[in-house]
């Protein structure tokens, strides 16, 4: 098993670095990682990585946090480590469910294409019967307005 790799050893940084120096780290990396530069197929892993190494770098309370986690031996890639396996649910079942997919279909309408049809003939009906209402208006006060 490799040894687990510390955001400072992504970046490429000392533990007591600046600010500045993690930013131009960063940089460096990124042009080097980023996946429509480079064709190696992890590229996009490692980039991902060494976004999430400086998101937590730059952030003094989430470096803070960080520091405090390794001093105490549990920091690993970090909490939302997209590649950390998920952790089991309360029935045992796997906390990201197998074949889960966003693109679900919105609930179907009761009322179908007859349904549809219906809504809007009834309402255009009621747009005309509006304007038709408007004109005689007009006509019987003789077009005045008060």
């Amino acid at each position: 098993m490799p040894p687990v790799q510390t955001y400072y050893d992504i970046l490429g940084v000392a533990p007591d670095a600046t600010p500045e120096e993690i930013r131009v780290a960063y940089r460096n990396l990124a042009k080097r990682y980023h996946p429509d530069v480079n064709p190696a197929p992890d590229a996009g892993e490692r980039f991902i990585a060494i976004q999430q190494a400086y998101e937590t770098l730059i952030d003094p309370e989430a470096r803070a946090r960080y520091d405090l986690a390794l001093q105490q031996g549990g920091a690993g890639p970090g909490p939302h480590d997209p590649f950390r396996p998920r952790a089991a649910g309360a029935e045992g079942q796997p906390a990201w469910t197998p074949g889960f997919t966003w693109r679900a279909q919105a609930p179907g309408s009761r009322t179908g294409w007859i349904g549809l049809i219906v809504i809007l003939v009834v309402w255009g009906m009621a747009i005309i019967l509006m304007l038709v209402l408007s004109l005689l208006s007009r006509l019987v006060t003789g077009g005045r307005r008060q």
